[in-house]
């Protein structure tokens, strides 16, 4: 038998994989269609079909082919893949979706929440418990695991005059950025940084507003917060406590991209490799690209704001590399195709030597 804590995306995906071999328990303390909603949720389509969900179904809200980079000072440079490359999705109705595939490979769901592991054993004995608890660390620090390093989010839902293909990215946060996602009839705006987010979303609605953006009279029509885990490379997700292997899935083990902060994909994908050799599975799959994400974002949150300009300058200089090679999951196939141009490594070695002084 094998239990599985957290019915999001990760714990869906999980429960499927070990159900082929097993017989799974799967344990969601939320009712359906009431899973609080921490995410964007903006998915490339490449990483959806990664993870096996095909990017089609009531989920879906939207599909956008680029993104707006809006530098410091005001600069915009438009990355146009001239297809659609990533999809808004209802993640509400997202993670029902995987939790209803989960069950129809057999896995059981039980609507109840674990408050210990201990308890959940005695009740449901197993061989191996699968935490995909999302960013929910109680029974990760009852148990004494690691915990990852954390930014704090914060989005709202309004209707914001923007185009419906493009995401808009803004680096006026420290250490992230902000963003516009449009869903179709309304828009989610929101950002994550390190300290006092709601000081800095609010900051931003009332530029947007003065840009003639949002109405004055525009209803916030859903706020939601979250936190972020930051990834670190050294947290180990496979322990034996008691004779019972434990294993820490997606949020849990900060199974996140560093430079955006999206974890379905990369949480998805070492959720396939639960069923035996996890913890060198997972990171043969996806490591070195989570690791490669952590580096470019400790680069950028070395810069200063006119280096940020410098970047999105240089972003726009070689968008047709970016348009064609670009994939918001897997970065190293652009950073090699980059690197291939010689100037692009000067003039990144030269902001990196500018961010040491």
């Amino acid at each position: 038998m094998i239990s599985v804590v957290g019915g999001g995306p990760a714990g869906s995906i999980a429960a499927k994989t070990c159900a082929k071999e097993d017989d799974v328990i799967l344990f969601e303390e939320h009712e359906k269609n009431i899973q609080p909603a921490q995410c964007a949720g903006l998915i490339s389509i490449s990483g959806l079909k990664r993870i096996g969900v095909s990017p089609a179904g009531d989920f879906m809200q939207n599909k956008v082919r680029g993104v707006h980079l809006h530098s410091p000072s005001g600069k915009v440079v438009e990355i146009d893949a001239g297809r659609d490359i990533a999809c808004v999705v209802d993640r509400n109705k997202f993670d029902e979706y995987l939790l209803n595939s989960a069950a129809d490979s057999g896995v059981k769901i039980l609507r109840e929440k674990v408050c210990g592991i201990k308890e959940l054993n005695e009740n449901y004995p197993a061989e191996k418990i699968i935490l995909a608890t999302g960013t929910r660390y109680a029974l990760s620090r009852k148990l004494n695991l690691p915990v990852p390093e954390i930014l704090s989010g914060i989005q709202y839902e309004i209707e914001v005059e923007c185009d419906p293909g493009f995401v808009e990215l803004y680096f006026n946060v420290p250490g992230f950025f902000s963003w516009i996602i449009p869903t179709g009839e309304f828009a989610r705006v929101g950002l994550c940084t390190y300290r006092n987010p709601k000081m800095h979303l609010d900051n931003f609605i009332k530029n947007l507003k003065q840009e003639g953006r949002i109405k004055n009279s525009a209803k916030i029509l859903n706020r939601n917060g979250g936190i972020i885990p930051v990834y670190n490379p050294q947290i180990r997700t496979e322990y034996t406590i008691n004779k019972t292997k434990i294993l820490l899935v997606g949020d849990a083990a900060a199974h996140v991209k560093a430079t955006t902060g999206g974890g379905i994909v990369m949480g998805g994908l070492a959720a396939q490799c639960v069923s035996r050799d996890y913890e060198k599975q997972w990171r043969q799959k996806i490591g070195k690209e989570l690791y490669l994400h952590m580096l470019i974002r400790n680069f950028m949150n070395r810069l200063s704001g006119r280096e940020i300009d410098s970047l999105v300058f240089l972003a726009g200089e070689y968008k047709d590399v970016i348009q064609k090679k670009g994939d918001m999951d897997i970065a190293s196939g652009l950073t090699l195709s980059l690197m291939k141009h010689p100037k692009f490594p000067i003039k990144i070695m030269g902001m990196f030597i500018r961010s040491l002084f």
